[in-house]
């Protein structure tokens, strides 16, 4: 290989590297311009729903419809499952996918997913329309 080819070569590499390193950055970086969710107090319901009684951290992440809002349990989830089994019997219980069950109302307007966490459970509650 001549030195010129290998010269040409190495320079076509490099603005690759150069460019896939702009691209990368590009994929990293952050907007602060975006609403990040607020931690706040648990209410003790949400659009009608009941929280349990221990529930923290929670991020509500719209005040309209559809809203959500997550929250921890230091409750098993067998026990967050039997809670809105036994205060929501209409709610349907849906196989686990990867570990996370989820409870959805007859009707679709709300949907709970119960997740293991560490030494708890992670509770994400999806309200479409109203209850």
């Amino acid at each position: 290989m001549t030195s010129g080819l290998r010269k040409s070569i190495n320079i076509v590499l490099l603005s690759g590297l150069a460019m896939a390193s702009y691209a990368f950055a590009d994929t990293v970086s952050t907007d602060s311009s975006l609403d990040a969710p607020v931690v706040r107090s648990c209410p003790t319901s949400f659009f009608d729903v009941s929280l349990m009684a221990n529930a923290r951290q929670c991020q509500q992440f719209d005040d309209s419809l559809p809203a959500s809002l997550v929250y921890f349990t230091k409750h098993a989830p067998k026990e967050v499952i039997a809670f809105y089994q036994n205060a929501y019997p209409q709610f349907v219980r849906k196989p686990a996918v990867n570990q996370r069950t989820m409870l959805a109302a007859t009707d679709d307007s709300v949907r709970i997913v119960v997740s293991p966490d560490n030494v708890g459970t992670q509770v994400d509650v999806l309200i479409i329309s109203k209850p």
